[in-house]
């Protein structure tokens, strides 16, 4: 792997930068609160506002036109992103949340979007935690990264 990459929430934007120098990599123009504005601002989560809210997401991942290094790993801090690690059922100080488990939290998602899920398996009725599921998944996706790992608040 080469060298992390450092996720950064903005609440209107994802900023990476290089995790050992500092670099600016790109800026991805969708954060949570943009996210969540501008497609569950009314808190309806629906089919329709979360097809939007992806395709949303990707165009913006598009216009960013990052570059990522070939096998760079991705590391975060966020506590929005520490908060679906552990809706995903990870516990501890660094968290390793994969692509498929993201992928798990996007089909409650679904589910609860369409009526579907049991309540066990329901998120947070919270637009902020639709928005951050949606950015991650479209961010892993589109930027070609195999999950993140999330780094305690305070780590250097």
């Amino acid at each position: 792997m080469t060298t992390p990459l450092l996720l950064t929430l903005s609440p209107f934007a994802a900023h990476f930068h290089d995790a050992l120098t500092g670099a600016q990599i790109g800026t991805v123009e969708a954060g949570p609160n943009a996210i969540s504005d501008q497609h569950f601002g009314n808190g309806t989560l629906t089919p329709i506002a979360l097809e939007r809210a992806i395709e949303w997401t990707e165009d913006r991942i598009q216009a960013a036109r990052m570059q990522v290094p070939a096998g760079a790993g991705l590391v975060t801090r966020a506590p929005e992103i520490r908060h679906l690690a552990e809706l995903a059922g990870l516990q501890g100080t660094t968290l390793h949340l994969r692509i498929d488990a993201v992928e798990q939290l996007f089909s409650r998602l679904v589910l609860q979007a369409f009526g579907q899920a049991s309540p066990q398996d329901s998120l947070p009725y919270s637009p902020r935690v639709f928005a951050s599921v949606v950015m991650l998944r479209e961010m892993l996706h589109h930027l070609h990264f195999d999950g993140v790992t999330v780094e305690a608040a305070g780590a250097a």
